[in-house]
């Protein structure tokens, strides 16, 4: 990996950073409750931020692509029958650090992926197929959102950087609503408002002329 990262890989290093910091003040007896409006328990919830970072990292890391899926692996943990499977699943006895570390790791290899990948080589997504801009948007939007899920459900205050979200909203949200608050604007564009909590919502993730 380059010693000066690009900046899309820079913003997911730093954002995945951010959240662990915050994510460390959460005890360990902690990771069962229910995310803030999710049917998913914070484990869970940051199961599917592995999930979405490694993913991600793999739709630009081997040399010959994916064609019109994600990568073929198959989700190898559920943990309760009528719950969602994931790939990436912490160690539940090592608590808070477990977790933590594995974000780490696992934001490891989008950011090193979206560094060094081809310009010119493409993933898959089924709201646009994307370059390595826009797989660090998505992966910073996955690993935000979804760390503001947890977070709230502890009353434990995290805000993004508004640089880095406003970056994400120029490259996937591109005709999302903007008031000058980046991170209130993103929230509104994914449905976690008073007044969007709901409504359906998508970013456009295809490569830009």
């Amino acid at each position: 990996m380059p010693t000066e990262l690009p900046r899309h890989a820079a913003d997911v290093r730093d954002t995945v950073q951010a959240v662990i910091d915050r994510i460390a003040l959460i005890p360990d007896d902690g990771w069962e409750r229910p995310a803030a409006d999710l049917d998913w328990s914070c484990r869970e919830t940051a199961a599917h931020i592995l999930d979405d970072l490694g993913g991600y990292a793999m739709q630009l890391s081997g040399e010959r692509g994916h064609g019109d899926s994600y990568t073929p692996l198959v989700e190898g943990v559920q943990p309760r029958p009528d719950g969602p499977p994931f790939t990436f699943w912490p160690e539940e006895d090592g608590g808070t650090q477990a977790i933590c570390q594995c974000l780490d790791a696992v934001g490891g290899l989008l950011v090193a992926v979206v560094a060094t990948a081809p310009p010119d080589r493409i993933g898959w997504h089924p709201y646009g197929n994307p370059d390595a801009t826009a797989l660090a948007a998505m992966g910073i939007t996955e690993t935000a959102l979804h760390a503001y899920d947890i977070l709230r459900a502890h009353g434990i205050d995290h805000r993004p950087d508004e640089a880095i979200v406003g970056r994400v909203l120029d490259r996937i949200f591109p005709k999302a609503a903007r008031t000058g608050d980046a991170w209130h604007d993103l929230l509104t564009a994914t449905g976690r408002t008073a007044d969007t909590r709901g409504v359906s919502w998508r970013w456009d993730s295809s490569v830009r002329s």
